[in-house]
């Protein structure tokens, strides 16, 4: 029996996997596990075209073109909870299989959205300007609105959406959701309100955190027509960047739309614009939020794991572009929030 080879593809920027000892060790002796590092799709070409399995890490796009040249994939593992650089709809014409890890980095990325919903409220950023600045005048946090009885809306109630709510309960944060994905009554078991259009929780919340892949569907969901609706609101993003209309953010940045928006994510990432960078209204974190001293390892070893399900054909429970495996296969519906 030939060895199977598995294939880890990341990039040269911002890397993330320096050596394959995790994978190698959850595949067995039996399996050749390569690190394939890019930053150009093109340069995938003839370095990926024998992989049994790719373990697709950072952002290089998986495309078509790009997978049609894998000659006998038995599927693609994104190394991530988002998976918009894969073509999964190409994918599942060639019959290949795409899962992701959708359960690492949960609190990690809740806890980073917290801290930048407080950081907002308390006004943690102009405050230490001001403190840097040779100031020390209790007033310079200007007016903030008391936490408890604050109103959050959360877009996108998923894994993250509901480990975000339930912090924010904690402080006596009133919590709604809008996600037409998730069935009814979740709102009562989770003590939160459900809006049924992504205007209503707009119109009404005082901060908005957005918890949604990226897709056709969501892509500039918050554009010039919804931040025309926020007075005054706290906009959070650890999400993806295209989420939210950049140019549209930079004109509300300037009208009395945002009080702050707080980003760890970005529409061209690394790429900023400098209204952006230029605005006491915001707050820049580097997609960040994911990253503890135990994700990584974590991460990879469910990337691992989910790869060595693919090599066996067994069922694989987060397939995302409906290519079922294994005689009780899964699948997650790509809508579905993180």
């Amino acid at each position: 029996m030939m060895p199977q080879n598995v294939m880890v593809v990341d990039g040269w920027q911002g890397h993330y996997v320096e050596e394959t000892h995790i994978e190698a060790e959850v595949l067995g002796p039996e399996v050749n596990v390569s690190l394939v590092r890019v930053d150009d799709p093109g340069e995938l070409e003839g370095n990926i075209d024998e992989a049994d399995v790719v373990i697709s890490w950072h952002t290089v796009p998986l495309t078509a073109q790009t997978l049609s040249k894998l000659k006998h994939c038995a599927g693609i593992v994104r190394a991530a909870v988002g998976f918009d650089n894969i073509d999964i709809r190409y994918a599942a014409k060639r019959g290949i299989p795409v899962c992701n890890v959708p359960d690492y980095g949960t609190e990690e990325v809740a806890d980073h959205t917290i801290a930048l919903i407080l950081g907002g409220v308390r006004q943690l950023k102009n405050l230490d300007q001001h403190v840097r600045n040779g100031g020390w005048d209790w007033r310079a946090i200007g007016a903030p609105p008391r936490l408890r009885g604050i109103t959050l809306g959360i877009v996108g109630f998923g894994r993250i959406g509901m480990a975000v709510a339930r912090r924010a309960q904690v402080f006596g944060i009133d919590v709604g959701f809008f996600d037409p994905y998730v069935p009814h009554g979740i709102d009562k078991s989770t003590g939160t309100r459900r809006f049924n259009s992504l205007e209503s929780l707009i119109s009404t919340c005082e901060i908005i955190s957005l918890h949604v892949p990226l897709s056709e569907e969501t892509r500039h969901m918050i554009g010039p027509k919804q931040f025309d609706l926020m007075r005054g609101a706290i906009l959070v993003n650890t999400a993806r960047g295209p989420l939210i209309d950049e140019n549209a953010l930079v004109m509300a940045l300037e009208s009395s739309s945002l009080d702050l928006v707080a980003l760890d994510v970005l529409e061209r990432e690394p790429e900023i614009p400098v209204e952006l960078l230029n605005s006491s209204k915001s707050v820049l974190t580097p997609h960040a939020a994911f990253f503890s001293q135990a994700v990584l390892p974590e991460l990879r070893q469910k990337a691992a794991q989910a790869a060595y399900r693919l090599l066996r054909n067994e069922a694989e429970p987060n397939i995302v572009n409906g290519v079922l495996t294994g005689r009780s296969g899964q699948y997650v519906k790509s809508g579905q929030s993180e």
